[in-house]
Parts: C-alpha cells; sequence; structure tokens
C-alpha cells in the first residue's frame, strides 16, 4: 500500500485538536459523547450573559474543552473502591447529588461489587460509607490537580488550569476537594461547574430538566446569579438544538479568539505528550507505555532510514495509538486473568476508536490511519479492521512491531516482564504472519540479546 500524504502542511488550529481529542476524554469520564463541547458551549453562553472579558472567556473556552484531562488518573482508584466498572460507575454518578447522604448511598448501593454476594456487597458499602468524604476529596482532588496540570503543560494558561482544579466546588462549600465557599471559588469554576451540570441533565432529560436541577440546586451547588443569568436563555430554542444536533459545528463557528488561534509544532507536541500520558495513567500496568512505544518506533524508523517529517509524524502517531483505550473499564485493563468473550470485545474496540477521534483532526488523517492500524496483522487476522499486508504501510507496520515490543517485554497484569531473548522468540514466531521482519531486524539492531561485552541486556534497561 502506498501511503497518503505524510503530513498535511498548513497550520492546523488549536481549536480542532483540543475539540476532537475531548471525546477522548468523555469516553473515560463516563459521559455521553460530546459532553465537553456542549459543556463549552453553555458555559459560553453563561460568561457572555454576565458580560466577562474575551481572555476570561478564551480560557473557560479551554479550561471547558479540557476540564476532563485527568478523570483517568482515578481510574483505577474507582474500580478498586466501587470493585466494579470505573466508567460504568462514573456515568451513574453524573445525576446523583452527593450532598444528600440518601440519594448518595443508594447511587453507591446500586453500583458496588456487581454480582457479589450480598454480605460481600454489604460490607464493602459500609467501609465506603464510613469514609464518604475522605473518598470523595481524593477522587476530585486527584482528577483536578491531574487536569490542572494538563491545562499547564499544553500551555493553557494559569486561569485555565484554576478553572479546572475548582470544577467540583460548590456554592455552599460542600463540593470537593477544597470545599471552598462562594466567592472563594473563581467565577470561571462556578460557570464551569453549572455548565457541566447542565448538560448531563439536558442530554440525559431534555431542557426542562437541566433547568428544573439547576434551581433546585441554585444556592447549594451553584451561584444563584449564574444561575439567573442560565435562565436568560432557557427558551433559546434553536440554541439547544443545535447543541443536541452537532456541538462540533457550533464550536467551528464561534467568533473569538480562542477558537480561531493555529497551534505551533511545539503546542502540538505539548498536547501528544500530554495525551500520551493521560492514557497511560488509566491503568497501573500502561505507566509509560505510549512513551516507550514512541521510542521504540522512532528508533525502528530511524534504522530503516526515516526522517524528517514522515519521523515526526510516526512519533506522534505513537504517543496517540492508544487514545481508544480510555474506553475501555479498568475491570478490564487491570483483569488478573484471562479476558472474557465479552472483554475480549471491549478491548478489540480501541484501535477503531483512536482512529475516529484522530480523524476527526483537520490535518490528522494520516496520523489516524497508522495509530488505527496499530493492532492489524500481515495476515490480515488482526483488528479493528481486519486488513492485510497490501493495506499495511511500513509506518503502520512499524508502529505494530513497536507496541508488541512493548507489551511483552513490560510487566502486565496477568505476568510479569519477558525476558529479551524471549521477547524476540515470540517476535520471529510472528515474523511474516502478523509482524514485519525487516521492522524485527531493525529492533534487534537497536536492541541486541547480547551486548558488545558479552552480558546480557534486560528489557528494563530499554528506553525510558
Amino acid at each position: 500500500m502506498k501511503p497518503t500524504d505524510y503530513y498535511s502542511e498548513g497550520a492546523l488550529p488549536l481549536a480542532d485538536i483540543l475539540s476532537s481529542l475531548s471525546y477522548a476524554l468523555d469516553l473515560t469520564s463516563g459521559y455521553s459523547s460530546g459532553h465537553a463541547q456542549r459543556t463549552c458551549l453553555i458555559g459560553l453562553r453563561i460568561a457572555s450573559v454576565i458580560g466577562l472579558a474575551q481572555s476570561q472567556l478564551s480560557s473557560l473556552y479551554h479550561a471547558l474543552l479540557m476540564k476532563d484531562a485527568g478523570c483517568s488518573s482515578n481510574a483505577a482508584r474507582m474500580a478498586e473502591i466501587f470493585g466494579a466498572d470505573d466508567i460504568a460507575v462514573k456515568r451513574s454518578m453524573r445525576t446523583t447529588n452527593w450532598s444528600n447522604t440518601m440519594e448518595a448511598m443508594r447511587t453507591a448501593a446500586g453500583n458496588v461489587l456487581p454480582g457479589g454476594s450480598p454480605i460481600a456487597r454489604l460490607k464493602k458499602l459500609l467501609e465506603m460509607t464510613s469514609h464518604r468524604e475522605e473518598i470523595s476529596d481524593g477522587l476530585t482532588e486527584t482528577r483536578c490537580d491531574r487536569g490542572a496540570q494538563i491545562a499547564l503543560q499544553i500551555g493553557l494558561g494559569e486561569e485555565a488550569a484554576l478553572i479546572v482544579r475548582h470544577l467540583d466546588e460548590h456554592w455552599d462549600g460542600h463540593g470537593s476537594p477544597y470545599h471552598l465557599k462562594a466567592d472563594a471559588i473563581p467565577i470561571l469554576a462556578r460557570v464551569a461547574c453549572l455548565a457541566q451540570t447542565m448538560d448531563v441533565f439536558f442530554t440525559a432529560y431534555g431542557v426542562d430538566a437541566a433547568y428544573d436541577v439547576i434551581l433546585r440546586r441554585r444556592g447549594t451547588w451553584f451561584d444563584p446569579d449564574l444561575v439567573r443569568a442560565a435562565a436568560r436563555f432557557q427558551t433559546d430554542y434553536k440554541f439547544w438544538a443545535s447543541l443536541a444536533a452537532n456541538p462540533t459545528d457550533m464550536l467551528s463557528n464561534l467568533e473569538m479568539r480562542a477558537a480561531l488561534d493555529d497551534a505551533s509544532e511545539e503546542r502540538i507536541d505539548a498536547i501528544c505528550s500530554a495525551f500520551a500520558g493521560i492514557v497511560d495513567a488509566k491503568s497501573p500496568f500502561t505507566a509509560e507505555h505510549s512513551s516507550r512505544v514512541r521510542d521504540y518506533a522512532v528508533q525502528i524508523a530511524s534504522q530503516m532510514g526515516i526522517m524528517g517529517r514522515r519521523l515526526t509524524l510516526l512519533r506522534r502517531a505513537a504517543q496517540l495509538h492508544d487514545l481508544g483505550k480510555l474506553g475501555v473499564p479498568n475491570s478490564i485493563l487491570d483483569k488478573p486473568g484471562k479476558p472474557t468473550p465479552h472483554e475480549w470485545a471491549v478491548i478489540r474496540e480501541h484501535p477503531g476508536n483512536s482512529y475516529r477521534i484522530l480523524a476527526g483532526i483537520r490535518g490528522f488523517a494520516r496520523l489516524a490511519e497508522i495509530a488505527g492500524a496499530h493492532h492489524e496483522r500481515l495476515d490480515g487476522h488482526g483488528y479493528h479492521r481486519g486488513v492485510g499486508a497490501e493495506e499495511l504501510d511500513l509506518d503502520m507496520r512499524i508502529l505494530a512491531a513497536a507496541d508488541v515490543f512493548d507489551a511483552l517485554s513490560a510487566k502486565r497484569p496477568y505476568r510479569d516482564a519477558l525476558p529479551l531473548v524471549t521477547v524476540y522468540e515470540i517476535m520471529d514466531k510472528d515474523a511474516g504472519a502478523a509482524l514485519d521482519p525487516e521492522c524485527i531486524a531493525a529492533l534487534k539492531s537497536v536492541y541486541p540479546t547480547e551486548l558488545t561485552d558479552g552480558t546480557r541486556q534486560e528489557p528494563q534497561v530499554l528506553a525510558a
């Protein structure tokens, strides 16, 4: 197969990148697809009513698209606490009023240890209840602080980071994790908290339900003045219909500076690095996986004479290849045993999700093709498309080899890291059928099983 253009020349809008990548965050946070985009549009509408400055609108715009960047960092802990699918738990939590003890208890009881015995479930529930505030604050602090760090990492600024950090604080001081109250909560964080709740209920139950909730929680969760501002556009049916139909188009048509800025090469690299970290934070068993695969792919490609723009694109594709894994629950990712047929089906969806998210970014079409092919095999028995050698170009083959190399040489829930000599034995058996023999040869050139002094090289000394 002849690859399409290695890179789409021309400026890449920062808004396009963040808006499309927000779909990956929706996957791991338990929200419906497009939640971050809709929240952004609702938040900007509230902000326009109260007359915020243009610089504040820019910070709010960026923060609301990236508000859930820290969600993967508490996924493993969430799964451990509930003994359940972390994404399903988060999804059920979205419409719960956690300030109401009985409502919180009912939600927890409905999610804890599904399939467990009544006694085990009751014991787990009592344990959670006795530490409810501590658990809630801990999970929220992990998510919000990590999200704020990512906002800074990709250059969104201190104000945007502050919004993300205080996203779940409530007007009455009973939010999380710092229990700030009233005006002590930054105004933009108050807008963000209101906007995300409005979208959850609007998407699930409609406009009237969203307004019923914010009116009931006025003065407890939400700033009363902001609730009054939101009421100004309750009957703007065109806005709500467009929001439900196509928030992506609404965002792309915004005429504000934050929506028009182009991303520099340095900014794109920072975003790729940040999202690689978001993916790898999902499970303790995938820590640094994306960065290692990036390094292995670059080293293989360099051995094979690939350089310049093409190498840059391959490096970015390697960093983002597992974006779709954000939609795989930790109850599957961290499972020590063999996946069930259903669990395996969920796992097999992730390359397709990676492709769809990345393909939504103007200029990322080629990157999406490479990333989405990382589990394809030369014999056509891979996934997600099941294509064969004639449709797998060299860049795709390099990424597949790098991914397998790391999967074998790193520790997994069901086994320890394998010795390098064993890694190559397994890869050699798949040479020609699953993996490209030339890519394996390039890897062996970079990481020989024996060094020049005769000592043996093992996985722990491979690229960081």
